[in-house]
């Protein structure tokens, strides 16, 4: 049952109630403002016990809010029952009080550790909604925000947009198999990663294409970082399938000193990758405008 522990909760309720109907003596509230507050006061503790249901996938959560919510609506009952049975075995006691004060306790400790996990979660979602799934890298999206959410684009003196694409890339995926070709898709991203710079930018721009962002550069180092990338991806090896892969990249360079759209800087360096590919591929084209 989905509300099991609501429901045994709601029936020891009842079963107190019942209780002290047969050993007290029974009277009809005088203060019925008092009355309608604290049958209020119960209703909504009841309510917020169904309420974290959803909350039980989260264990540390769920039971600390729980029982705290279950303690101060025992708090609630008692006092409700006061009302009814003037002589009830709570009536002379504190224990209503004390049970209050532990629920509530209980119950902000609980909300403590939601806010903690609505945090992590939220970070988690953030994460992963700008990781591509496969190389660990920024996806098109999350670059993209990355590069218009900063102020380093319109302040560098020169910067480079570096498109670097895998050659013949269809070929690996058909003459290996495609788990083969996400290997060294992987394979080539963790490689390109390790030789960035710290204010690099590095992303999957979208099937085998890459996308590097470099800052204060000139034009001759961006060529020069492009063909270093270049050399280090033609020097590695890829293990599949106790079969060894060797790839190479071509890559496409496009440097500014003024400022442009991101879109039109990428289209320059797609069209010096294009000049790449039609050189014999393996090799780095630098834009000329």
């Amino acid at each position: 049952m989905k509300y099991k522990t609501q429901y045994t909760i709601l029936f020891l309720f009842f079963l107190s109630f019942i209780y002290n109907l047969t050993i007290f003596d029974f009277s009809w509230p005088v203060d019925m403002v008092e009355l309608v507050a604290e049958s209020l006061m119960l209703i909504a503790c009841f309510a917020v016990l169904f309420y974290i249901q959803p909350l039980q996938s989260f264990p540390k959560v769920y039971w600390l809010m729980l029982i705290g919510i279950a303690f101060y609506s025992v708090s609630a009952f008692m006092d409700l029952t006061e009302e009814f049975f003037v002589e009830s075995a709570v009536s002379e006691s504190n224990l209503d009080d004390f049970l209050k004060t532990l629920g509530f306790i209980l119950l902000s400790l609980g909300i403590h550790r939601w806010m903690n996990l609505h945090t992590e979660l939220i970070s988690e979602l953030k994460i992963k909604a700008e990781t591509d799934q496969l190389t660990g890298l920024l996806n098109r999206r999350a670059f993209i925000q990355h590069i218009q959410g900063s102020h380093r684009a319109k302040e560098d003196e020169g910067r480079a947009f570096l498109l670097l694409d895998i050659d013949h890339f269809k070929a690996i995926n058909d003459n290996y198999g495609h788990a083969c070709g996400d290997h060294v898709l992987a394979s080539t991203a963790k490689a390109l990663k390790s030789q960035t710079r710290q204010y690099d930018i590095l992303a999957r721009w979208g099937g085998e294409e890459f996308l590097f962002y470099l800052a204060d550069v000139t034009a001759e180092e961006a060529e020069d970082i492009a063909n270093a990338l270049r050399r280090h991806i033609q020097q590695l090896s890829f293990e599949c399938n106790n079969q060894t892969i060797i790839c190479t990249v071509s890559i496409g360079v496009y440097h500014a000193t003024t400022s442009h759209c991101l879109e039109q800087e990428v289209d320059c360096a797609d069209k010096a990758l294009y000049q790449a590919k039609a050189s014999g591929r393996n090799c780095v084209v630098l834009y000329q405008q």
